[in-house]
């Protein structure tokens, strides 16, 4: 277990980019900068669900490879095998897949993911579908729309899937809209994987 490694997990619209941004002025937090890659938007969404476990598996990857060249940094990835196995069941339900294949999905997933990144610590932010619905109305005018975020019996069932993590110990689940005007809240998930690179686990 790479302990100095932490990724931040939601559905679209959860405020990701934002905590990632308030996260990255605390001491020592490295947010890497991938390669971007990009899946074509009318990509058929099983083709584009085997597409994402690869691109989220390479990535991963280059979050551990970061995270153990810099064994004094905290580093925060983006997305993990948590939001791969949430949607993978998500687009079952949405009628994409069919359920009798999730398993099939779920085992390629964890055989894409090496070891170290099947289990990790990470951020779940999972404020509610109303929250991520304001969020992405919001975000729409100023960035346009991403794949499927208008479509919101998707957005709301992947709302639901996350609340799968809300008891895991190494996650630390907020099911609320971050107060953007108090500091305390970015200081508690900051110092809960300290702890965590420290040796000295504190569970959400």
């Amino acid at each position: 277990m790479q302990n100095n490694l932490f990724f931040l997990c939601g559905p679209h619209g959860s405020g990701k980019t934002t905590l990632a941004s308030l996260l990255a002025e605390k001491e020592n937090v490295l947010v890497p900068e991938l390669f971007s890659r990009t899946i074509k938007l009318n990509t058929d969404p099983k083709d584009r669900l085997v597409l994402k476990i690869c691109q989220r598996s390479l990535e991963n990857f280059e979050y551990l490879e970061t995270a153990r060249r810099n064994p004094d940094k905290i580093v925060l990835g983006n997305r993990c095998i948590y939001d791969q196995l949430t949607y993978n069941l998500v687009y079952a339900y949405r009628g994409w897949l069919d359920k009798n294949k999730v398993e099939k999905y779920n085992l390629l997933s964890e055989n894409l993911y090496i070891n170290s990144l099947k289990e990790p610590f990470a951020i779940v932010l999972n404020p509610g579908f109303d929250v991520v619905k304001k969020h992405l109305e919001k975000r729409w005018q100023e960035k346009g729309k991403k794949w499927r975020e208008d479509d919101w019996e998707y957005d709301r069932l992947a709302c639901d899937v996350y609340e799968q993590f809300k008891d895991n110990e190494k996650i630390f689940y907020i099911n609320h809209e971050i107060d953007l005007n108090s500091g305390d809240e970015i200081s508690r998930v900051y110092e809960w994987m300290k702890e965590i690179k420290e040796g000295v686990p504190v569970f959400a």
